[in-house]
């Protein structure tokens, strides 16, 4: 197996929020360079989301396409999501994901190199930092209270 150079690797890293009784979920990713400086960070936020795994696919899908947009043709995506992590490499994904495993494949593919890795939690603090720093301020007040991340 040929392995690619990988001097122009980005890193991505994603994370999301999800809070139940409204199923509102903000989700967000920051990419850096080999060096560790960031290129370039996203946000978005979604309605009627059903869990907090489908936050995190939503993110991941999200990261994707900003890496596309953003013209990145080697890519480490990293989630603090294990579960997310498994569904990616499934050969049948949880019902909920199917549609957005569908997605995040397709777009893989539009890649030189791609990788998808878990990440611990508490390694993953540039991502969760910036969407607590970040995201909560984009939420209408009504939605704040019980905000809480999801791993």
């Amino acid at each position: 197996m040929i392995t690619p150079d990988l001097d122009d690797l980005i890193v991505c890293y994603s994370d999301a929020a999800w809070k139940k009784e409204s199923n509102i979920a903000a989700f967000g990713c920051i990419f850096k360079d080999k060096r560790g400086s960031t290129v370039s960070e996203t946000s978005c936020m979604e309605k009627n989301l059903p869990s907090p795994l489908v936050a995190e696919a939503l993110a991941l899908r999200c990261a994707l396409l900003t890496a596309i947009s953003l013209y990145f043709s080697k890519i480490c995506f990293k989630t603090d999501c294990q579960t997310l992590i498994t569904a990616l490499t499934s050969t049948v994904p949880p019902a909920d994901l199917y549609g957005i495993i569908q997605d995040i494949d397709h777009l893989s593919s539009l890649f030189v190199f791609v990788s998808f890795k878990f990440l611990a939690r508490n390694f993953n603090s540039a991502a969760v930092n910036w969407l607590n720093l970040h995201f909560v301020l984009l939420l209408p007040l009504s939605h704040r209270m019980g905000m809480s991340l999801v791993s």
